[in-house]
């Protein structure tokens, strides 16, 4: 079993850039540590390990230390093991970039280390509130270690801004071309997403209708792969089982045996 809780953003001075903030504990999961598939979800994330300490992504480098998280094009495979806590700064799309001037287009399906940009004192104090449990305390740490090294100098674009909410609010399913004013060039759009954003508007796009439709799936287990084609999400089962297949590395029934509580969490926070 896990536990999931959302807390908002305290310091509305950085509600532009980040959505929440997410802790989810893993402390009574009944699984075994093995690998489960995670959708990608569309924006960046700074994460945070505390409880029990263990290699959550079985990678040589990001072991228990904070790392930011870039934009994911596809399914990872992550590895939670009883007793991990974790606590996600959950940005904007546009948000990290906007803040501190990272892109995660430097970082798309992988991650970086914290401490290039924080000192080891700040990401310890952070660390030490959480794991006793000073959760509040902690985000207030977070907030204002973020506001401490944000780029005054970078000047938000609130028109694409305004357009990668739009694209959001419909789950990606949208012409986002058909968004642009007559003045704005489709390829000025692309110069924004892949600095800002970290992936191509069509990419972009596409990533938030899978995630969509996968959730749908978690949430109506009776759902069929015909009732999302038929809702009109493909135009045929060719084009969804291709699209499915670039992004999760399966085919859509085997996925089926995959599902998993960790996604599933994840992916009714974003419903």
């Amino acid at each position: 079993m896990i536990h999931e809780r959302i807390y908002p953003v305290q310091n509305q001075r950085l509600s532009p850039y980040i959505k929440h903030f997410l802790v989810l504990d893993f402390s009574d999961l009944d699984a075994p540590n093995r690998g489960v598939k995670v959708p990608p979800l569309g924006f960046p994330v700074l994460q945070f390990h505390f409880g029990e300490k263990n290699n959550f992504y079985r990678h040589r480098h990001f072991t228990s230390q904070p790392v930011f998280i870039g934009q994911c094009s596809r399914h990872i495979t992550l590895h939670p093991a009883k007793g991990t806590k974790l606590m996600g700064v959950n940005f904007k799309p546009y948000g990290l970039f906007n803040l501190l001037g990272i892109s995660p287009a430097a970082f798309k399906d992988s991650g970086i280390e914290s401490r290039l940009f924080f000192s080891e004192e700040a990401i310890n104090h952070i660390v030490g509130l959480l794991q006793e449990n000073k959760i509040e305390a902690g985000i207030v740490a977070i907030e204002t270690l973020l506001l401490h090294h944000q780029k005054s100098e970078i000047q938000a674009h609130h028109y694409f801004d305004t357009l990668v909410d739009r694209i959001e609010q419909e789950n990606g399913l949208i012409d986002y071309g058909s968004l642009l004013g007559k003045t704005v060039s489709r390829r000025t759009l692309q110069r924004y997403f892949h600095e800002v954003i970290g992936l191509s508007p069509k990419l972009f796009c596409q990533i938030l209708r899978h995630k969509f439709i996968v959730g749908l799936l978690y949430k109506n287990p009776n759902m069929t792969w015909s009732d999302l084609q038929l809702n009109g999400f493909y135009y045929d089962m060719a084009h969804f089982s291709k699209d499915f297949h670039l992004f999760s590395g399966l085919p859509p029934k085997q996925y089926l045996t995959m599902k998993n509580s960790f996604a599933s969490t994840l992916l009714k926070l974003e419903l």
